[in-house]
C-alpha cells in the first residue's frame, strides 16, 4: 500500500509518526509506504500566507496533480485541516478517482459522537486563521446537530510556526495562553463539560500548555488531537485489512520537501517524535528536496 500523507509544513508529520507506531505492533497483511510530502511551497510562505482563497486552491490543486503522477498513491490523506477544509473545492478532487481523506471529516465525525454523547458540553475549536474563517468545523457540526452556542471558534494566527521552532516552548506557551483567554472570553453558555479541540496538527505537540491555560481559568478540558486517531481512520474503520495485533507490518517512510527544512524545525520535530517513530524521524532529518513539487 503507497499511503501518501500531506501537510503544509511540518505538523502533520506526527499523523505519519501515529500511523508507523500502529504498524510497529498491527500486521495489516501488506507491506506499506509512507511517503509525507510537505505541501507549503516556502518555509515561510505557506497557505495562510496567501492572499486569497483562490490562491490557496490553484496551488495546492497544483501540488495535487504534481504529487499523484509522481507517486501513484493509494490513497491521499490531507493531515492539515488549512488543506482539508479547501480539498474538496480543488479540480483535482472533483475529477480524480483516487481515493482522498482529510483530517477534518475525521475530527467532526469524532466531536459530533462526542457532544452529543455529553450534550452539556461546549467545545472550544482552536486553528489557523484559514480553518477558523471557513466556518467548516462549525458549520458541520451544526449539520450533525450541535446548537452552535455550544461551539467556540478561536484562530491562532502564527502558532503553528512558533510551536515548530519554539524547542524550548516558552514562546508557544504564552500565544496559546493568550489564545486561550481569548476563547474563555467568547464562551456564552455554562457546562459541566469542556472539549478542547486541536485543529490544526501543530497544536497536539504542545498539548500539555492548552490544558494548564485553561485549568489556571479554573476549567478542566478535556484535549481531543485529531493526529491521534487518525490511524483508525486509515487502517481499522475501512475495513479493507484483515488486521493482525501483536505482529509487525513492513513499513518504508520517506520524507519530500521542496524546500530545506530549518534545523531548528529539524531538532524541534524530532524532540517530539523521536520516542514513537524512527523510521520517521530518520526519513525527516534526511528529507528528499524536491524543488519541482510546485
Amino acid at each position: 500500500m503507497q499511503l501518501l500523507i500531506t501537510d503544509s509544513g511540518v505538523g502533520g508529520l506526527s499523523v505519519c509518526a501515529f500511523a508507523e507506531e500502529f504498524l510497529q505492533t498491527h500486521d495489516i497483511g501488506e507491506p506499506v509506504k509512507l511517503t509525507y510530502v510537505n505541501a507549503s511551497p516556502e518555509n515561510d510562505f505557506g497557505y495562510n500566507s496567501m492572499a486569497s482563497r483562490q490562491e490557496k486552491l490553484d496551488n495546492f490543486d497544483r501540488f495535487l496533480h504534481i504529487v499523484a503522477e509522481k507517486y501513484c498513491p493509494d490513497l491521499i490523506y490531507v493531515a492539515c485541516n488549512t488543506l482539508s477544509v479547501l480539498m474538496a473545492d480543488t479540480e483535482f478532487a472533483k475529477n480524480s478517482i483516487l481515493p482522498m481523506r482529510g483530517i477534518v471529516e475525521s475530527g467532526v465525525d469524532r466531536l459530533v459522537h462526542d457532544l452529543r454523547e455529553h450534550p452539556d458540553s461546549i467545545v472550544a475549536i482552536f486553528g489557523t486563521p484559514t480553518t477558523i474563517g471557513e466556518q467548516t468545523y462549525s458549520e458541520r457540526l451544526m449539520t450533525g446537530g450541535i446548537d452552535g452556542s455550544r461551539i467556540v471558534a478561536q484562530a491562532c494566527p502564527s502558532l503553528a510556526d512558533t510551536i515548530s521552532e519554539d524547542l524550548r516552548g516558552l514562546d508557544a506557551q504564552a500565544k496559546i495562553t493568550e489564545y486561550v483567554g481569548e476563547a474563555m472570553s467568547k464562551t456564552r453558555l455554562p457546562a459541566t463539560r469542556h472539549l478542547t479541540y486541536l485543529a490544526c496538527t501543530h497544536y497536539g505537540y504542545r498539548k500539555e500548555y492548552f490544558a494548564t491555560a485553561f485549568e489556571k481559568r479554573g476549567v478542566h478540558t478535556q484535549i481531543l488531537n485529531p493526529n491521534e486517531i487518525v490511524v483508525e481512520d486509515l487502517f481499522v474503520s475501512s475495513g479493507r485489512f484483515a488486521i493482525k495485533p501483536g505482529r509487525e507490518s513492513i513499513v518504508e517512510v520517506q520524507f519530500v520537501t521542496r524546500y530545506r527544512i530549518p534545523e531548528t524545525a529539524l531538532e524541534t520535530i524530532s524532540f517530539f517524535l523521536g520516542g514513537i517513530a524512527p523510521k520517521t524521524i530518520q526519513a525527516f532529518t534526511n528529507f528528499t528536496y524536491l524543488p519541482e513539487l510546485f
